[in-house]
């Protein structure tokens, strides 16, 4: 399996129970897991600034302003929505607020694993 180019990579997973198949996701896509948090938290992002920040939005409660805050916080980060929502208008709401990706969590898992895979090439090209 090829690797990257190393960069900072932070999932924002609010259920424990999905990190380890996250993280095995990242994995396949040849990325590294840098950091898991269970919600966005503007200290970190300001320290850390990650390449690319992938973000369960679900569960979390206001899940436009999160991308918001993440967009300004860290605005180099290429931002992916994981998520139920779509459809509805919620996909373009995110990419209107800062995400650079939506996938929906009904994806298979291949795809999602290309999606990274091309997620970060586009960031590093």
């Amino acid at each position: 399996m090829e690797r990257h180019e190393r960069g900072k990579v932070h999932i924002v997973e609010p259920q424990d129970l999905f990190v380890p198949t996250l993280v095995d996701v990242f994995s396949e896509a040849g990325l590294f897991v840098d950091r898991v948090s269970e919600q966005i938290d503007p200290q970190i992002l300001l320290e850390e600034q990650p390449d690319l920040l992938f973000v369960d939005s679900d569960y979390l409660d206001d899940p436009l302003r999160a991308v918001r805050l993440a967009r300004t916080l860290a605005a180099h980060a290429f931002i992916v929505i994981y998520s139920n929502s779509r459809g509805g208008g919620s996909e373009d709401a995110f990419l209107a607020a800062g995400a650079a990706v939506v996938l929906d969590k009904s994806a298979e898992r291949e795809s999602i694993v290309e999606t990274l895979r091309a997620t970060w090439s586009l960031r590093h090209t």
